[in-house]
């Protein structure tokens, strides 16, 4: 199960906050934000090319993490992913985007029927316009390894470590442990 020995919830989840903590800090957001406007012109994507003109029947699926690559290049029906502006599927020929990853439930459906579940606590998805589709989670965790005990009684650890932060850092820490705390909370609820 997850949140035994090293790889507690914790731990990852310290991880995941000084990982976040220095990429909230980086003035490079801040330079970007402030370009100018011709530089922020958005236009519209084109429309996704396949070899050939056709778009393949099946949608191409790596699965990251730092620590193992769940899937690479595995052959996929669709897959749903926690989208920052909420979820959302993508199936072969899906338009290219890049979207970052809330805390979540990623589906991955590999044929009809055949639905395999993972939690991430956040990252990026870029969907290619060859139907290739990278999700690179700071964090996953097969769906089945989460130990609900654990998840409970480390929500309630990083609430605790909220209300005694005392510096800004700490405090974002925090934050974001009760935000992923949160989602596979409601994650494992919606499961049942």
């Amino acid at each position: 199960r997850y949140g035994r020995g090293d790889s507690s919830p914790v731990r990852m989840l310290a991880r995941i906050g000084s990982n976040a903590a220095r990429c909230a800090l980086r003035p490079t957001m801040v330079a970007a934000r402030s370009a100018p406007a011709a530089m922020q012109r958005r236009g519209m994507a084109e429309e996704p090319k396949a070899a050939g003109g056709a778009i393949p029947a099946k949608l191409t699926l790596n699965l990251l993490a730092p620590h193992a690559a769940i899937f690479s290049k595995k052959l996929v029906d669709q897959v749903i992913v926690p989208g920052a502006d909420g979820m959302f599927g993508i199936l072969p020929g899906h338009v290219p985007t890049i979207s970052e990853l809330r805390p979540g439930t990623v589906e991955v459906t590999i044929a009809t029927g055949e639905v395999e579940k993972y939690f991430v606590s956040s990252g990026f998805a870029f969907a290619h316009a060859d139907s290739t589709l990278d999700v690179c989670a700071i964090e996953c965790v097969k769906f089945e390894d989460l130990d609900p005990a654990l998840v409970s009684s480390g929500k309630k650890e990083a609430e605790d470590e909220l209300s005694r932060a005392t510096d800004e850092v700490e405090k974002a820490k925090a934050q974001i442990a009760v935000e992923v705390y949160t989602a596979m909370t409601e994650s494992l609820a919606a499961a049942k």
